[in-house]
């Protein structure tokens, strides 16, 4: 927990995301209020470089408080919805933001649609400032003919479905011996992973029990990544692609003609940083795995390991999706141009010549979308807030919006690892201080934290706090212990709110409301 300067307010320590009205109201100067729309990383690093800006640069010593609002009775967004849960390292990211949010400053307010259940014009009325870190969530399309088939699905769709997002269909259909993932990047890794895991192998994550269920039906034998650069203009990172090789039961595949570089390539190879030239070691490890083995081709090395009962993750590089081919609706293969190296830059061109690559499900990896808020300017092209450093601006290039912030994918777009996400909130962060340190933003007309609880009330909006919050997660380990593992998340939205409504109700509760609780 960051150090806290003693504020003239009163505060009494609690659980994480569970600040009272007692401890958020002001015994003399009221704090400066601060709304972050998104609990994902973003929006909790940001929360964090606000108590840090108080703690140690706020010259008023007005202090600062902070709602964390989200539409997911929830918290830790991407964290939680959009990370594989077969990466064991996020748990040391997940009790850092939960260390962060340990900080009676910040108070929880979920399932709270912005737009819908809270305005622009309301939290003008609420907050000095809005930081929006909704992050992204929409899948972006290849943009060719048969994108629409039965059997061809956009990442974010499976990611958040074994990920168990309350908002998600409950059913996969795992039915596809043989699918393509297009994108080099971490989530196609990411994706072709989870295809090719077994039920075992996902029995000590945090997973709902429909999911699980789900992978008890996976048939699928073989999963295609394809790229249409060559390996060193892949995205992976050297860690993500070497867990690929701790997958028991899995062989990987590399074409030894992917790792010829030209000229420019071999330059890049040479100029570029560590991750690149690592990323192309671990393919030749591979590569040479199979000469090793006596295995010549591509080809030969996954008929042996199917021979041989694997499942086979096999990389094709140098190759672009023209067209996803069907039957009767469903997919049934995908046609990829070969292309070839077209000067510096990771430039390629077609080579005129073009495979079909006989697959039951195409899954695209190739960037996520923002998606527009109610109010907030947006640029369609980018999909990203239009800002400066942070400040929001009224359009791209344009004019500043005082008081209106964003951190996040939906500032910069889909780029960077979770802990990117910190310096791109410091760096928004910076900017809102300095409108709070000129005296720049207003005082709110409704500065009372009760207010905007009472507006929720009003509007019917089923709000989940921190302690209700407290409630879904203690149930959810609740469940986890009694299966031998640390969590079993909870199947969907409908399952959190109730166990939340129960943690207001139950008269042995710690939470039990009060008579201005919601």
């Amino acid at each position: 927990m960051l150090p806290r300067r003693q504020i003239d307010w009163v505060e009494v320590p609690r659980s994480p995301f569970c600040a009272t009205i007692a401890d958020m109201t002001p015994v003399t100067d009221s704090p400066f209020r601060v709304a972050v729309v998104g609990s994902g990383p973003a929006g909790v690093y940001a929360s964090e470089a606000l108590l840090d800006w108080s703690d140690n640069r706020d010259p008023s010593g007005r202090g600062i408080v902070v709602d964390l609002i989200d539409r997911l009775p929830v918290p830790y967004g991407l964290l939680r919805h959009g990370v594989a849960p077969d990466h064991p390292r996020i748990k040391g990211i997940a009790r850092t933001l939960e260390g962060i949010a340990a900080d009676p400053r910040i108070r929880f307010l979920g399932n709270v649609e912005f737009g819908r259940d809270l305005t622009l014009d309301d939290v003008h009325r609420f907050y000095h400032a809005v930081v929006f870190s909704t992050g992204a969530l929409a899948d972006r399309r290849l943009g060719i003919p048969g994108e629409d088939l039965e059997g061809s699905y956009g990442a974010a769709e499976f990611v958040t479905w074994y990920d168990g997002h309350p908002d998600a269909h409950p059913e996969w259909a795992l039915t596809a011996e043989r699918a393509a993932v297009v994108g080099v990047g971490n989530v196609a890794l990411d994706v072709a992973r989870m295809l090719v895991r077994s039920p075992e192998q996902l029995e000590p994550t945090d997973i709902p029990e429909h999911v699980r269920t789900g992978f008890g039906t996976n048939t699928t034998r073989v999963v295609s990544v394809i790229g249409r650069r060559g390996p060193v203009h892949a995205k992976f990172t050297p860690l993500e692609l070497r867990e690929m090789a701790k997958v028991e039961g899995v062989t990987i595949v590399v074409d030894p003609a992917d790792l010829e570089y030209d000229d420019d390539e071999a330059r890049t190879l040479r100029d570029s940083d560590r991750r690149v030239g690592q990323v192309c070691t671990q393919l030749e490890k591979w590569a040479g795995a199979q000469r090793e083995a006596g295995l010549g081709t591509a080809d030969e090395a996954e008929a042996a390991a199917l021979a041989a009962g694997e499942r086979v993750v096999r990389f094709r590089f140098h190759r672009s999706p023209v067209e996803i081919l069907g039957s009767d609706g469903r997919v049934s293969g995908l046609r990829l141009a070969v292309t070839e190296p077209a000067g510096a830059g990771g430039r390629v061109r077609s080579s005129g010549r073009t495979e079909d690559l006989q697959v039951e499900a195409v899954y695209r990896a190739v960037g996520y979308r923002s998606a527009a808020l109610e109010g907030v300017p947006f640029d369609h092209d980018s999909a990203t807030i239009p800002n400066d450093s942070g400040r929001i601006l009224d359009s791209p290039g344009g004019e500043h919006l005082p008081g209106l912030f964003t951190a996040g994918w939906v500032k910069r777009g889909p780029s960077g690892v979770i802990g990117t996400n910190r310096s791109c909130a410091v760096e928004t962060v910076g900017q809102l201080a300095t409108e709070l340190e000129s005296g720049a933003l207003p005082e709110p007309a409704e500065p009372d934290p009760q207010a905007v609880r009472d507006l929720l009330t009003d509007r019917g909006v089923d709000l989940v706090d921190g302690d209700a919050w407290l409630e879904i997660d203690a149930h959810e380990r609740g469940l986890g212990e009694a299966a031998g593992r640390e969590r079993t998340k909870l199947p969907g939205r409908a399952e959190m709110l109730e166990v939340a409504r129960a943690s207001r109700t139950s008269p042995t509760s710690p939470t039990a409301p009060t008579a201005r609780t919601p």
